[in-house]
């Protein structure tokens, strides 16, 4: 039987719940200890024979080991002895017995000894009574913690929240100390150490936010996570807190901002506040870049490729490469294809670039001179912007010259063709001038004033006059042409 009355108990002529256990022994007990108190009761008066923990449990709604653990707390009030460890059984004790001296009480002497040591724990401050010393104890007998671990810890919690700190807040932290397996006070102690750390860490975010509250639960959570499972230093969130001036600078703002710095390191690695600026830096050099090019927000893959792409350039020549393919509309893999192109050509350095790009924007105001002169309609190609780069530097001819010399060429079947016939023509001679363009030319019309080329026309001389004059800074290539470009390299070299 599970349950049944002291051989003494109807000898008193109690009622099923007297005043005096009413009065001295209930207000003390958690309400859980008083349904199962009132609920054997009940069982001693009508007892069932198949009556178990299990069924008390379904009864009740409790678990086995809750309702255990109330037994537990009226065995050490003297109420209830255990007779039986397998299967349970319990006998109750009457209130009205113990007070007559009827009947000893079963105390606990580990328990008694324990309460009495946390009378002194806060200096007097504080008393903890009936639940919460009962809970307390719980941790030595359930979670089988040191008493003097349990002790350290309520000092560990005064330290950190006051001496009115709840007794639940502090049963979290015993928690993880049971689950992290500490056993021994040198645990304990190394345990609370990195706990005192965790509170004053997340405590020295909150002031640097402006906030003035000490750490929630979920606040310590955040700070634990961002230190332990994701690897930054205290020095590296409190360095990645000056992000937060450009939003809401709470602790949620900040573990976005964490997120993404965490996304951008390699995986596993500590990541120290210089990791923290380096990815700051890199994030407000990559928004320059997108700027420029007009090529939205930053987002992985964009991280992603301008860390590849800085491996190898300079911040300054990838702005440079931005400005020229944001004009017309580029993508970040034009830009990267415009590094690569002026790689190929050995510019390395944003100086060789800024120069390349000035020449480059002169040729082509060049070219379209040329076609509009010719009449041409289609779009000059690669090569032909490879032999207005012969022309200028290889021969030595300016922009002006060439222009005088197109003049010749007016009419001709391929243009480019003659006219790079005329220039080293010229240059065999040492022809370097207009004066002497203009003198070679009447010459050789004076000497063959019928032989002009096949096909041509009269030539005008307004454009080379006035080309001097001209402003080159005029729009950019196409991206269609910068394309174009690159393709023609890539077929030349194959």
């Amino acid at each position: 039987m599970l349950f049944q009355f002291d051989d003494r108990y109807a000898l008193f002529d109690m009622t099923p719940v007297d005043n005096q256990f009413i009065q001295e022994y209930l207000p003390a007990a958690r309400g859980e200890d008083v349904r199962v108190y009132l609920y054997g009761l009940m069982r001693c008066y009508h007892p069932e024979a198949e009556m178990s923990l299990a069924q008390m449990s379904r009864e009740l709604h409790l678990e086995e080991e809750e309702i255990a653990r109330a037994y537990r707390y009226w065995e050490r009030k003297g109420l209830v002895r255990r007779v039986s460890d397998d299967p349970p059984a319990y006998r109750y004790i009457s209130a009205r017995q113990r007070a007559m001296g009827g009947a000893e009480p079963q105390l606990d002497p580990e328990y008694e000894a324990f309460a009495d040591s946390l009378y002194g724990v806060f200096d007097h401050g504080r008393r903890l009574h009936g639940s919460e010393i009962r809970t307390c104890y719980e941790w030595v007998e359930d979670l089988k913690l040191p008493p003097e671990a349990v002790i350290m810890l309520l000092k560990h919690m005064e330290r950190n929240k006051g001496k009115n700190f709840a007794i639940q807040s502090a049963q979290q932290v015993a928690m993880q100390m049971a689950k992290e397996g500490v056993q021994t006070v040198e645990e304990a102690e190394d345990f609370l150490s990195r706990d005192q750390a965790l509170y004053q860490g997340t405590k020295a975010v909150l002031k640097r936010l402006g906030k003035r509250n000490l750490p929630s639960e979920d606040q310590l959570a955040l700070y634990k996570k961002w230190t332990q499972e994701w690897g930054f230093t205290p020095e590296a969130i409190q360095e990645a807190c000056a992000e937060t001036a450009k939003g809401d600078p709470s602790m949620g703002f900040l573990d976005g901002v964490l997120r993404n710095i965490r996304e951008r390191s390699a995986s596993g690695a500590r990541i120290e506040a210089s990791g923290v600026v380096q990815a700051r830096e890199e994030g407000a050099e990559l928004r320059r870049v997108l700027k420029t090019l007009g090529s939205g927000s930053v987002t992985e893959r964009h991280l992603e490729w301008y860390r590849k792409v800085r491996e190898v350039y300079p911040e300054d020549m990838v702005l440079l490469a931005a400005r020229e393919c944001g004009r017309s509309g580029g993508s970040v893999e034009d830009v990267e294809k415009m590094l690569d192109s002026w790689s190929r050509k050995g510019i390395f350095s944003t100086a060789e670039a800024e120069k390349y790009v000035q020449e480059f924007r002169a040729q082509g105001e060049l070219m379209m001179e040329l076609r509009k002169m010719w009449g041409l309609k289609n779009r000059m190609s690669a090569k032909d912007r490879a032999l207005v780069a012969e022309w200028e530097k290889e021969l030595g001819f300016a922009p002006e010259l060439i222009l005088l010399a197109a003049e010749g060429a007016s009419g001709a079947d391929k243009p480019m063709a003659y006219l790079n016939k005329i220039l080293r023509d010229y240059a065999e001679k040492g022809i370097r001038t207009k004066e002497q363009i203009l003198l070679d030319r009447e010459q050789h019309q004076a000497a063959k004033p019928a032989a002009t080329a096949p096909g041509t026309r009269a030539a005008k001389q307004v454009i080379a006059q006035q080309y001097s004059q001209r402003d080159y800074s005029g729009p950019e290539e196409s991206m269609e042409e910068v394309l174009m470009r690159l393709e023609g390299e890539k077929d030349s070299r194959a």
